[in-house]
């Protein structure tokens, strides 16, 4: 970690201070979380659990004949198909 001094103006200072006591955070806590969230919201990477809505994709079908570890690439195929 990189250790960095910023000036914020009274406004966002006193919301950030708000945010990270409602979250039992610490304000860098608050400032690296919304840094990195606007960071990557802007390049348009994954930003949080939501954009993986991949996870239980590869449930397995009752009665399946081939187990789902053994054909997992398929079973996502399926679904991002379907």
């Amino acid at each position: 970690m990189r250790r960095t001094q910023i000036q914020l103006d009274e406004k966002t200072y006193a919301l950030a201070k708000q945010r990270a006591f409602a979250e039992s955070k610490s304000l860098a806590a608050v400032v690296r979380e919304a840094l990195a969230h606007y960071l990557t919201a802007s390049s348009g990477s994954p930003v949080g659990p939501e954009s993986f809505s991949f996870i239980g994709s590869g449930r397995s079908k009752s009665g399946s004949p081939v187990p789902l570890s053994e054909r997992h690439d398929e079973a996502l195929a399926e679904d991002f198909a379907g």
